[in-house]
Parts: structure tokens; sequence; C-alpha cells
């Protein structure tokens, strides 16, 4: 595939979508495009759903081997905690709603953001791969074998609270195979297994995993960049931290973003932009001030 093949060699740093919320929708495949429009999805599904779309939340389709082969259906939903001013975060929170059949999602989305219905906290962690075919048929070459290998090396690693899922179009398919890591909520491309054993095990060499990474969609675009250089600084610490990050100003601006974890105290970066272009960044604490410049790199 031209598209994949010419991915390689493009920046995936910035392509990862901010959201506050997604709501994933277990539905058997297969799925249209777009997405909702699918067979499995209910109008009444859609009818509340749609609202929501509005305000800026991501939906998308999910299955995994069991889901033709039950009439239960769940619903992941991954939400920004609520902002009182920055908040320092680690992920999204994340919750999983059981439904007895697909009929019982749309009540099941409406009292969970209409009545407060919160249901309980789950701790699972979930690797969503992008094959969603009918959408790009990247994402069905490479991100279905992908997704098949995930399943098996989870396995041999005997990683109970990770489950892999199919999931459908969640941008940039010319980097398949491409996964979000929720409850994180980091996104990856241009995945293989080596890339894979190391998102999986999250220690050794880094690099594997930083040529793949595109962002964190906590974050807005121009600060997806400078998370992923400090990323690169802090190797797996940073993965351990909590962070919040804000645009000070638009077009030529700043940035700040803070970063606090179990050996590192409260640390705050700025960085200064163009029009998605991060120019430099410094950190400034009591004691030191370190300044880089970068090679000007725009945002996918």
């Amino acid at each position: 595939m031209t598209t994949a093949t010419l991915a390689h060699s493009e920046s995936l740093i910035g392509t990862a979508v901010p959201a506050d919320t997604f709501i994933l929708l277990e539905t058997p495949q297969p799925w249209e495009k777009p997405a909702l429009l699918s067979p499995g999805v209910p109008e009444s599904l859609r009818q509340v759903i749609k609202p929501l779309l509005a305000l800026g939340v991501r939906v998308h389709l999910i299955a995994n081997e069991q889901t033709s082969a039950q009439s239960q259906r769940r619903i992941l939903i991954f939400q920004r905690s609520p902002q009182q001013g920055m908040q320092l975060e680690g992920g999204y929170k994340s919750w999983e709603i059981q439904v007895d059949d697909a009929a019982d999602m749309a009540p099941a989305v409406e009292a969970f953001f209409q009545n407060g219905s919160r249901r309980s906290l789950s701790s699972q962690r979930h690797l969503m791969v992008c094959t969603h075919a009918s959408h790009n048929e990247c994402c069905g070459i490479y991100g279905y074998p992908f997704y098949q290998d995930a399943i098996a090396t989870v396995q041999q690693l005997g990683l109970k609270h990770v489950q892999p899922w199919q999931i459908s179009h969640i941008g940039g398919h010319r980097f398949a195979p491409t996964l979000i890591d929720f409850p994180r909520g980091r996104y990856y491309g241009n995945l293989d297994h080596e890339s894979l054993l190391c998102l999986l095990k999250q220690q050794g060499d880094i690099e594997p995993l930083l040529s793949t990474y595109r962002g964190w969609s906590l974050l807005p675009k121009p600060l997806q960049i400078l998370e992923a250089e400090l990323f690169r600084q802090y190797k797996w610490d940073w993965l351990q931290g909590r962070v919040a990050g804000r645009i000070l100003k638009q077009n030529r601006g700043w940035a700040e973003l803070w970063f606090e974890s179990p050996k590192f105290t409260l640390l705050r970066y700025t960085a200064e932009f163009e029009n998605n272009k991060l120019l430099s960044y410094q950190l400034t604490s009591d004691q030191v001030t370190h300044f880089r410049t970068l090679a000007q790199r725009k945002t996918g």
C-alpha cells in the first residue's frame, strides 16, 4: 500500500485526536463507513449519541473474539476528570457498563450522561487496534494481523489485565497498524511485534515504542510534540507521572506543561510554538533553567 509505505517517513507526533470523552460501543462486525450507520447499531442509540457528537465526544465501535457469539454488549467510557483549573492527570477515568443486548445500550448511555449513573470504575487496560477496513483497506491489511498478534502476545505474557480490541476508524490510517492505549489515551502507529512487546512490558529499551508514538489525546496538538520530547527524556518514568498542559496564546504563542511523578517533584515546562510548530521549550524551576531549541516540526 502506497499510503502505508509513505507514512514511515512522515512524523507521527501530533496526530492523536484531542478529546475529553470517548465512548466505545461493543458492536459486531461488519462496520460501515461511517461506523455509526452499521447494522449492529440500533437507531435509538444513534439518536442518543448524536447530541454528544456535537459536543466533541469521540464515539467508536469495538469488538473482540467473543462479540459476535453473544447477545450481551459492553460500553466503555473514558472521560477526563472534571476540570477546575489545570489538573494533573495520568490518564482518563474509565467505566465499563454491561447490558443484556443492543436494545439496552441507548438507555444505558443516556443514564450515564444525564442521570449521573456512573456504575463501577474499571481498572482494565484496553489496546484498541484499528481494523476498520471498510474505512480504509490499510487498517484491514495491517491492522487485523496486528490485532491477532496482540491477542497471542498478551496470552503468552499472561497479562490478564490487558484486553485487545478491534476498533473503528481512529484517524491516521496511513500509519496502520495503529492503536489507542486506554485508559491512558495515548496513540501509536506503524506498529510491529517489537514495539508491541515494548508497549506491553514497559521496560528495557524505549526507542522501539517512541518511534511509533503519535501523541496523547489529553493534550492539545502543539503540546503533543512537547510531551513526546519529554517522554523521550524521562523514558519509562514519564508513564508513571501525571501531566497537565494548556495553551497560553494561539498562533505564535506560548504553552505550558506541568509534570510530577514519584521520582520527580512538580516541574514546569514552557514552550513557544507557531501554527502548530514547536519552536523551543524550557524547564523552569527555583534552582535551574534549561533551554532547548528544536528543529521545526509541524503537527499532523
